[in-house]
């Protein structure tokens, strides 16, 4: 039998961990501020110690990007934030979004997202774009695979169409939420800085 990677071994611990007993020892410790955390140990895995930086300040121009965009909404319409994780091809962070959006539902917010990250990468200048969410739903709309009916997520379809063919080359798939751990958490933290949530 071949050894545990650390990626697995990270995956079993953050199963194994009982976030109440956690939270009960310090109570500035939320299940969201634990999944912010793992997924930071996680980039730190996937890239080698000290090599993922914290937003920005290294310049950055013309190389091949990564986004990672999620959207949140509490109710489903309801309080909604958005998270975005802007990298280079080494998984370098380059810049994080984390913003409150206002009442509305999941599928806008996960837009609203998509679009944030489409501008925010525009002053790296990238010659090729990756584009990775965990709305299946999203993804298949924009690469055509299903069409967009709902009146309220059209003009943003548009919108991030738009933005997309400014660029030079582009793509955007599909990932588990499990691999968009960052993202995720920025669009809580919004969300909980919002509400005053601890």
């Amino acid at each position: 039998m071949g050894s545990i990677s650390d990626q697995e071994l990270l995956g079993l611990i953050r199963k194994s961990i009982d976030p109440d007993s956690i939270a009960a020892k310090d109570s500035r410790i939320t299940r969201r501020r634990l999944e912010e955390f793992f997924g930071h140990l996680n980039s730190i895995i996937k890239t080698g110690p000290g090599l993922v930086k914290d937003k920005v300040g290294k310049p950055f121009s013309g190389g091949h990007v990564l986004v990672y965009t999620d959207g949140a909404s509490r109710g489903n319409p309801g309080k909604a934030g958005i998270g975005v994780v802007i990298c280079d091809k080494e998984q370098n962070v380059l810049e994080e979004i984390s913003e409150y959006i206002g009442e509305t539902t999941n599928n806008v917010a996960e837009y609203r997202a998509l679009i944030s990250g489409l501008e925010g990468v525009r002053k790296y200048h990238p010659k090729e774009l990756e584009m990775f969410s965990d709305s299946e739903l999203l993804v298949k709309q924009i690469n055509g695979q299903y069409k967009v009916r709902s009146p309220s997520i059209l003009p943003l379809y548009k919108e991030a169409k738009r933005l997309a063919e400014t660029l030079p080359k582009w793509k955007i798939r599909h990932i588990p939420r499990e691999e968009n751990p960052l993202a995720d958490a920025l669009a809580n933290r919004a969300i909980d800085e919002h509400c005053g949530c601890p």
